[in-house]
């Protein structure tokens, strides 16, 4: 799914899943009616934004330069299991033993500088037992000696026919000595982007750190459940609106043309409208800041490969399968947390 690559970062995700929960539901054919006044929740620009206007206004802010450079990790994992940061904006999760052949789009980069990765390693608990049929073996609970990460950042132009031969291998990075024994490692370096454009980012949000934590959870929790009403409501155009700038800065920083952002409509909207979704309660999840505390989301604490680490909302569909939309929040500076709410960032 196009979809896939820019609201997520990292990012949505259709996986099977059994889970029994309190739940709500709207009947196929039932006429959408939206649930919320989003208003409060999205800038002056968005207020307008609807599926007809949709494709014309964001193809109307994706520039084209001479040079449209991209970047990416190409990461090689051994008896690890990682999640790899941008900027400290998670983009990459990988929870599975085998490795992702196809290079990563490096997503979140805003302007040409210094970009931090970090990479965080975590051990593989049952899986490799799992491979071996010895399912009665104890998990792996420390990283081992063996566990290795290689990581390389990669350059193609969106111009070029992005091929291997069209690769600039930026730099490359292994996890320094010191994994062995423990149940969590992680390492950072910085390489240089050089960009054609630029955007704000968090710079302008609230330490959320520094906030009541009671009240920061409380909130979030209503966003993430507003979310999950909007689908159950199969309400497109309150979506659309709660997340487009993030989808403008996105496909504005892939260069995309006016035939993806329509493909990208359509995906969305049969994200949106195709199933008859369940909500399950929000509840085992824990809240991970990032962009220096200026950015929250809710990650699921499930060890399930295709659950760990994503969305506390989970949408059930059909007989085992389910949807997690990605929400990263974001509070601008001179917004009242408690009286206005959060924003979504991503």
């Amino acid at each position: 799914m196009k979809r896939c690559l820019y609201i997520l970062f990292s990012s949505i995700g259709f996986v099977g899943c059994s889970q029994n929960s309190k739940h709500a539901v709207v009947s196929k054919g039932q006429t959408v009616k939206s649930v919320y006044d989003i208003t409060q929740y999205i800038p002056e620009e968005t207020k307008d934004i609807s599926e007809a206007n949709f494709v014309e206004k964001v193809s109307s802010q994706i520039k084209h330069y001479d040079k449209e450079p991209l970047y990416y990790f190409r990461i090689n994992k051994q008896n690890c299991l990682v999640r790899a940061y941008i900027n400290d904006v998670n983009i990459y999760d990988d929870y599975e033993l085998s490795n992702v052949i196809t290079p990563i789009e490096i997503s979140n980069i805003l302007k040409s500088g210094p970009q931090k990765v970090t990479v965080k390693m975590y051990p593989v608990g049952d899986l490799i037992n799992k491979d071996l049929g010895l399912e009665n073996e104890p998990p792996a609970t420390i990283l081992s000696d063996k566990a290795k990460v290689d990581i390389s950042v990669v350059m193609m132009d969106n111009k070029s026919k992005k091929g291997f031969d069209d690769e600039k291998i930026i730099t490359t990075e292994v996890n320094p000595k010191g994994a062995a024994g423990k149940e969590f490692y992680e390492f950072s370096f910085t390489f240089n982007a050089e960009v054609p454009y630029e955007f704000e980012g968090w710079e302008k949000g609230q330490d959320l750190r520094k906030l009541n934590q009671e009240l920061l959870r409380k909130k979030a929790v209503e966003f993430y459940q507003m979310v999950g009403k909007l689908y159950l409501n199969k309400d497109l155009n309150s979506l659309i609106k709660l997340d487009y700038v993030s989808n403008v800065r996105t496909m504005a920083t892939a260069y995309v043309d006016k035939q993806y952002v329509l493909e990208f409509l359509e995906e969305y909207k049969n994200d949106v409208e195709k199933y008859e979704y369940k909500m399950q309660d929000i509840k085992d999840f824990d809240i991970e800041f990032m962009g220096e505390g200026k950015l929250v989301r809710l990650i699921n604490r499930s060890q399930r490969p295709k659950l760990r680490g994503g969305s506390a909302l989970l949408l059930t569909y059909g007989s085992n399968s389910s949807f997690a939309p990605e929400i990263t929040l974001y509070l601008p500076e001179g917004r009242d947390l408690a009286t206005q709410g959060f924003m979504m960032w991503k």
